[in-house]
């Protein structure tokens, strides 16, 4: 008989889309309310910002690993509480060095908290579904994200505390359905790795063929992804007279292609090889890159940023399965934090790359280039899935 998907998967699914709208509720406003509180420069106000990032990236090395030691449940439930400080500080917090501590904060928080919840994901269901859930759950984040700043705009965030205070009391409400609801274990083994053995799994999961080749082809596509929320805005703000409302334009094409493809292609890739989500995401991005380059329309940069968004929509579930599949069981928060860090280091140097090709060779340096990039991305996919190195992979 057919395994089936567990309720508390729907339930954390829903809860995960709700979390997303009410952190898209202000976390887009922060910089405005930010610069309203304290007057600081915008270069100082990005710092500050940045510090999130930065913090992230060197926390999951040790934080990210932390939900295989004490379960998934404790993490997801310290990191929502957290959550609930770090979301009321911003309200009430008047000075830039306040705003920073609750920035690195902020970021140790998702360290935390984003490999606990994928594990448990994984943890929860069963292996022919896990596609379809990563979708699934992909979907959620994104509609919280579609409406979150329209609320936030419509109630006054990035110019009054009340959002921020909104915000965490519904992660508030979040924790407490965590300790209600969420089983207090779900298939993990605890009391297991030191933090210097976590790093040797980090180590591990690099030597394995498979997870190898597509953090390289998953770096590659991200720098080709973050060129979308900095230099594709830049771009169009310096070239178009209305180019910050076009950028609106173009990020709600965005969501709105999330949105109504992802329960479709999520179903389609369901029990068919991951190699199809990640050779198909990364021509995708190559082709809409390429068509970047002679975008002049208002129109065509909406809709090619559209077919982009179907890349993005293929990628997104099998860069989660992938490591569901590979990693093994007492140490899947570990290769999600490995993860994790990919993403990190990619959007860490992609808008620095990209910004320097578009200085040096305008729209054909900066969207040529990214082409090739997802070629290359293509290239790194094919190697991991190699059926003979793929095989050796599976059978260790």
């Amino acid at each position: 008989m057919r395994q089936r998907i567990p309720g508390i998967v729907w339930l954390l699914i829903a809860g995960d889309g709700f979390a997303s709208a009410f952190r898209f509720l202000v976390m887009p406003f922060l910089a405005l309310y930010m610069h309203a509180v304290t007057g600081a420069a915008p270069a100082v106000v990005g710092l500050v910002i940045g510090l999130g990032a930065a913090s992230n990236l060197v926390a999951s090395f040790l934080l990210g690993p932390l939900s295989d030691r004490i379960g998934r449940k404790p993490s997801l439930i310290w990191g929502t509480i957290l959550q609930v400080v770090t979301l009321a500080g911003f309200g009430v917090a008047h000075t830039l060095a306040a705003f920073a501590l609750l920035q690195v904060i902020s970021g140790m928080v998702w360290a935390l908290q984003g490999p606990a919840y994928m594990a448990m994901l994984t943890d929860l269901t069963p292996e022919s579904y896990r596609t379809r859930v990563f979708g699934f759950n992909y979907w959620a984040v994104n509609i919280g994200a579609a409406i979150g700043p329209l609320g936030g705009a419509m109630i006054g965030s990035g110019h009054t505390a009340m959002p921020f205070l909104l915000a965490a009391a519904s992660q508030v409400l979040l924790a407490a359905a965590l300790i209600i609801y969420l089983p207090a274990a779900s298939g993990e083994q605890r009391g297991g790795a030191t933090s210097l053995e976590s790093l040797r799994h980090m180590a591990q999961g690099l030597r394995h063929h498979v997870l190898f080749w597509v953090f390289v082809g998953t770096f590659l596509t991200n720098l080709a992804y973050s060129q979308i929320e900095t230099n594709l805005a830049q771009y169009l703000g310096m070239h178009y007279q209305h180019g910050v409302q076009l950028f609106a334009y173009v990020i709600a094409a965005n969501a709105i292609t999330v949105v109504l493809l992802q329960p479709f292609l999520g179903r389609w890739q369901e029990n068919r090889p991951m190699l199809l989500g990640f050779a198909g995401g990364s021509i995708i991005y190559a082709i809409a890159n390429a068509l970047f380059i002679f975008a002049v329309a208002p129109w065509a940069w909406i809709g090619i940023n559209a077919f982009f968004t179907v890349g993005e929509v293929l990628l997104a579930p099998v860069g989660q399965a992938v490591i569901a599949r590979y990693a093994p069981q007492d140490q899947r928060a570990t290769y999600f934090a490995l993860q994790n860090i990919v993403f990190g280091l990619s959007f860490a140097v992609g808008p620095s790359l990209g910004g320097l090709a578009l200085s040096v060779g305008s729209k054909f340096g900066l969207f040529g280039s990214m082409a090739i990039v997802n070629v290359l991305a293509l290239g790194a996919f094919l190697v991991a899935f190699q059926p003979s190195r793929e095989t050796r992979s599976t059978a260790a």
